[in-house]
């Protein structure tokens, strides 16, 4: 068998070729091995943690949660009162009680006890209000639902959307005086993430508010929602004192939803008995 010169030289190129490719796996798998290195050393805090959370919803049957919450401002601590002193109180904001039914709906929706739990998802929408001109309180008229997500994160997926939803509050003289999420079931708060969604909202409007409802915690003695704001420069945030305008007794308001179940999960709310 003769092998020729060309046949050598080609044989040749190809190990050189092959052996720079190699050369090139190795430093790029060697670089990535080295990022994430890098990476889990500087979050070995936050993993210790996040695993820590995992292990004890998963061994109370919770739905996971990422959520990184934030520390609150330091506020003075309220004292406890009667509900015939509740009025004394001076209110910061007021909500309506369309905007709470449609909120608590809304949150609902996307975690009920006919939706499988690990499946529960957070919804979120806009907040529409005006100020009052006579004490110049905010007032929450009305809510937008936008969207839904994770777990962790709800999004208005489409902008066109949020559009819409602009142009169909300006036609009822209210405006964009902040927006809304769920808790389905791990309480009220704002984490890092709403963090930065509120200082979006405050950038465009200073007294913009976030309500975080937990529709679980609506038990004839909460409504279930706080409502916050928040301080940009310290990365914190803190409740404000709401009023409900509008009838509502909140002993009531878990009946409410209950008897709403149906238009919650799409059904007719009755039917008549040939429609069976």
């Amino acid at each position: 068998m003769v092998i020729s010169f060309m046949d050598t030289k080609e044989s040749g190129k190809k190990s050189i070729k092959d052996t720079i490719k190699r050369k090139i796996k190795e430093k790029i798998k060697q670089e990535l091995l080295d990022e994430i290195c890098e990476e889990l050393a500087l979050e070995e805090d936050e993993l210790t943690e996040e695993i820590s959370s995992i292990l004890t919803q998963k061994s109370s049957n919770k739905p996971i949660i990422k959520l990184t919450k934030i520390p609150t401002a330091e506020i003075v601590e309220k004292k406890e009162f009667d509900i015939q002193d509740e009025e004394k109180i001076n209110k910061e904001i007021y909500i309506s009680v369309k905007t709470i039914l449609k909120i608590a709906s809304h949150a609902l929706k996307y975690a009920n006890s006919k939706i499988p739990r690990e499946k529960w998802v957070e919804v979120i929408g806009l907040l529409a209000g005006k100020i009052e001109k006579d004490n110049g309180l905010l007032q929450i008229e009305d809510a937008y639902p936008m969207g839904h997500g994770t777990a962790v994160y709800a999004e208005i997926k489409d902008y066109k959307n949020y559009a819409r939803a602009y142009q169909d509050i300006k036609k009822q003289k209210l405006f964009i005086c902040g927006w809304y999420h769920s808790h389905p079931s791990y309480g009220c708060f704002l984490s890092a993430e709403d963090m930065g969604t509120q200082a979006r909202y405050q950038k465009l409007w200073d007294k913009s508010v976030a309500l975080v409802i937990d529709p679980y915690q609506i038990d004839g003695k909460s409504t279930g929602f706080e409502i916050y704001t928040a301080n940009l420069r310290t990365k914190t945030w803190y409740p404000l004192v709401y009023g409900i305008k509008g009838s509502l007794d909140i002993k009531m308001l878990p009946e409410i939803l209950k008897f709403m179940n149906p238009i919650i999960e799409g059904k007719a709310l009755y039917l008549e008995y040939d429609e069976d």
